[in-house]
């Protein structure tokens, strides 16, 4: 029986252990199936916002063109001159003619036309600016000062920046 135990002994003596074998690591490649599956749903949501994005671009292009003919006008347009605060009004009707349609433009005129631009935008026009812009496209004889062709420049400034794009108006 000693020779058992010495034999025993022996055997779990830790001399005898030795290193343990770690297994290898877990490879990161190929991924399971789920992760192609997630990975394709996330390429797809990307495409769809970047084609919407784009389409939001396309339909607004008028509205920047717009702005850099404000911004032409008002670098080499004249001061305080008849034609020039003419031309801006028409370039608000023309926005609101690519924005909106030429149906339901082209026959808004006057204080039709000023209660549309205030209903669909941030633009406001006062009673005295309506009139004061009636005389200016009616009268002759006008005179122009350079408040009312402030007035008009901000006018068609903001209509052009925050009218809706609404396609039921």
């Amino acid at each position: 029986m000693s020779v058992d135990m010495n034999q025993t002994i022996q055997e779990a003596s830790l001399d005898n252990l030795h290193d343990i074998i770690i297994p290898d690591a877990v490879s990161f490649f190929p991924p399971a199936p789920g992760w192609f599956i997630v990975a394709l749903l996330l390429f797809a949501l990307i495409f769809h916002f970047v084609i919407q994005r784009y389409k939001h671009y396309k339909k607004s292009q008028y509205r920047r063109e717009a702005l850099k003919e404000s911004v032409f006008y008002k670098e080499n347009g004249k001061k305080n001159s008849k034609e020039d605060a003419v031309v801006l009004l028409a370039l608000a009707k023309r926005v609101g003619i690519a924005a909106y349609g030429r149906g339901n433009i082209a026959n808004l005129s006057e204080d039709s036309w000023w209660d549309f631009m205030q209903k669909h935008s941030k633009a406001r026009v006062n009673t005295e600016l309506r009139q004061e812009i009636e005389k200016l496209l009616y009268e002759d004889a006008y005179t122009m000062n350079s408040v009312l062709h402030d007035n008009i420049r901000q006018l068609v400034t903001i209509w052009i920046e925050t009218h809706k794009m609404d396609s039921h108006v």
